[in-house]
């Protein structure tokens, strides 16, 4: 699989005015957002994801290559799918800042091809800008930190920024 397909699976993958809250108190409310956004591209369901993106989102990728909304839903939809996939995520961190949210996360990806057993498996960490319109989270931006890509547990690419 070609990694640029894997980037986007990067991706898989942020308030009032108020004090900054305890990261432990806003973890699940984007945990359930990344589910939420995670399951529309599983499903395919373009327009649900683009209902949880906000106007303008981008997605920086780990070689520093910005993506539009329209770039990464495309490429999402070009990843391999089935039985043998397996996608979750994680928020390591979070923080409110007046109507954003800073949440870092990261996004685990296997696989195994029908007909092959060579296992591929993708961790993908990125530091994401959500923005509240309303009552709703929308994710606006999206920059990869870190990315490893292993088959059958072996490091074949690994790059930190």
């Amino acid at each position: 699989m070609r990694s640029s397909s894997w980037l986007a699976a990067g991706l898989a993958i942020s308030a009032i005015a108020a004090p900054v809250l305890a990261q432990d108190d806003l973890k699940p409310q984007f945990q359930a957002r990344y589910v939420e956004l995670r399951g529309a591209l599983q499903a395919g369901d373009l327009a649900a994801a683009r209902a949880i993106l906000a106007p303008g989102y981008e997605l920086t990728d780990i070689r520093g290559e910005v993506q539009s909304a329209d770039a990464m839903l495309e490429r999402a939809g070009r990843m391999p799918g089935g039985a043998s996939t397996k996608v979750s995520s994680e928020v390591l961190s979070a923080s409110i800042n007046g109507p954003l949210a800073t949440v870092e996360q990261k996004l685990n990806a296997g696989m195994t091809r029908p007909g092959s057993n060579a296992a591929m498996e993708l961790e993908v960490t990125s530091t994401d800008t959500w923005v509240r319109q309303g009552e709703t989270w929308l994710l606006w931006r999206s920059k990869q930190t870190e990315m490893v890509v292993k088959r059958d547990g072996e490091v074949m690419f690994s790059q930190k920024n």
